[in-house]
Order: structure tokens, then C-alpha cells, then sequence
């Protein structure tokens, strides 16, 4: 069921056929832990036949993309290591351009893997860079060290803010309390670089020389997916499959351009 269509965001109401480019957020959108949210794949391959570009976008830093392609094409999507954009790639785009060489991680083996991969090393004693990513490997002897090194004003920085992450049983803790934490230790908060942030998508709509009119972003979320794509100017398409309900988006203050039930609903649209 399409809730809203915002007319003064379409034009001669026909807004997503005219859409080059689709940025995807995944969990409590195209899926819900392991299980597929119905209709999903089928509109990801219409855009697919109709040579539109698909970009699968996540704040969840504790996959790395080997993972989410992995996953995604268990699911039956069809795409590329290079399509899949997460939260610890943005991240590790910022401290490259900054020149960051050292770095104390909080996160799985997956994220240190990409780190690892991309040149950074690791230091427990001094970091430029204290980096906190969705740790489902979390210890006290992490958080201890994160803490001593946070007393020092190393520099802090966090992949995303989401507090929840959804699953097909129901919400689990995100980084969100992890940062309540160390705000409450330490009296700092981190620097964030995912969702919201509209460098999760300027750099990639500039890569392909589009207008931010020719995008659109698909996301469940009001705080991170819609406010980034309101803030970044594209097509803001709001999903009720996951975070938000029909509720929490009429007591908003946010306004979108599509309010869909799920991603099904929008097949008709492209």
C-alpha cells in the first residue's frame, strides 16, 4: 500500500521512472535478519532490466562487503562487490583522505579485516584514531582500553549512530549505546560518518555524474535514511517494513516523497 506520494516532489507524477540511480538501504528494507522481505527482489531486478542503477547502502559496520555480497546474492540479488557501500567503506574513505595511518578498532574480525586490508594498522597504546563500529565482539578489555585512550583525547570517531540494528526476531543493540556509553565515561561524543551524513551518497552521485534528481534512496529509517536523503536533495522513499511505522512517521516533523508498506508496493511505479 503507498501511503503518500508528494506531488510537489514529482514531476508529472511519474518520479521513480525518471530515477537513474536507486540507493538501497538493506536490513528492515530489502530483508529482515536472514529472511527476505517479500517483493524485494523482484523490484530490485525490474530496476535491473531497466539498466537503472542499484546502490545497496549500510550503516551495519559489522559486515564487511564480502559479507553483504555473499548474502545478498543468497537472497537472489544480483550485484557486485563495488555496488555495496557500508558505513566502515565511507569511514574508511574520510581517514584515508585525512591521511589516518593508525587506528584502535572496536569492531568484528570482518571490520578489522577491511581495515586491514585497506593499509591501516593497528595500535593499542597510540592510535590517531579511536574507530567505533558496530561490535558484536565487544569486551570489557575493549572498552577499557577505548577508554584509557578517550581520557587522552585521542581522536574519536564512530562508522553510524543507529541505537537498534532490526532481525526477523525483533530489534538488537547498535552502536548507539555503545556511544551513550562512552559518553557517559568519558564526556565525548564521537565524530559520525554514516547515515545521516550526506557524504554516504554525494561522492557516489558524483562518480557517476548524475543529478541529485536522478536519485532516489529506499530505507526504512527516518533518523538516518530519510533525513540523509532529504538533506542530500534526492527522491526520499520511506519503507514501513522495518524501524518505522505509519505512527512514528505522522508525529514527524520529516517529510518524504513516497510512504510505502514495503518495496513491493513500489513495483509499479518503475
Amino acid at each position: 500500500m503507498i501511503y503518500q506520494q508528494n506531488p510537489r516532489q514529482q514531476s508529472n507524477g511519474n518520479s521513480l521512472k525518471e530515477v537513474k540511480l536507486f540507493f538501497f538501504d538493506m536490513d528492515g528494507t530489502l530483508y529482515l535478519g536472514e529472511k527476505l522481505i517479500e517483493g524485494a527482489d523482484l523490484f530490485v531486478s525490474k530496476l535491473q532490466e531497466n539498466n537503472v542503477r542499484r546502490i545497496f547502502l549500510s550503516n551495519n559496520s559489522s559486515k564487511n562487503r564480502k559479507e553483504y555480497l555473499k548474502k545478498l546474492t543468497k537472497m537472489g540479488f544480483k550485484c557486485a562487490a563495488e555496488d555495496i557501500f557500508t558505513s566502515l567503506n565511507a569511514t574508511i574513505l574520510k581517514l584515508k583522505n585525512e591521511k589516518v595511518r593508525t587506528i584502535y578498532p572496536l569492531g568484528t574480525p570482518s571490520f578489522e579485516e577491511e581495515l586491514l586490508e585497506n593499509g591501516f594498522e593497528f595500535s593499542k597504546e597510540s592510535p590517531d584514531v579511536v574507530l567505533l563500529g558496530f561490535d558484536k565482539t565487544l569486551t570489557y578489555e575493549k572498552i577499557d582500553n577505548a577508554y584509557q585512550l578517550l581520557k587522552r583525547n585521542v581522536r574519536f570517531v564512530a562508522t553510524h549512530p543507529d541505537v537498534t540494528c532490526p532481525t526477523e526476531e525483533g530489534y538488537i543493540p547498535d552502536i548507539g549505546g555503545f556511544i551513550a556509553m562512552f559518553e557517559k565515561l568519558t564526556g565525548r561524543l564521537p565524530e559520525i560518518v554514516g547515515k545521516p551524513n550526506t557524504g554516504m551518497v554525494s561522492e557516489i552521485i558524483k562518480h557517476f555524474s548524475l543529478e541529485s534528481s536522478e536519485c532516489a534512496m529506499v530505507g526504512d529509517r527516518l533518523y538516518t535514511d530519510m533525513r540523509m536523503a532529504v538533506d542530500a536533495s534526492i527522491k526520499s522513499i520511506l519503507v514501513l517494513s522495518g524501524e518505522t511505522k505509519i505512527d512514528d512517521y505522522e508525529k514527524s516533523d520529516l517529510k518524504v516523497t513516497i510512504v510505502a508498506d514495503s518495496v513491493k508496493d513500489l513495483i509499479p511505479l518503475v
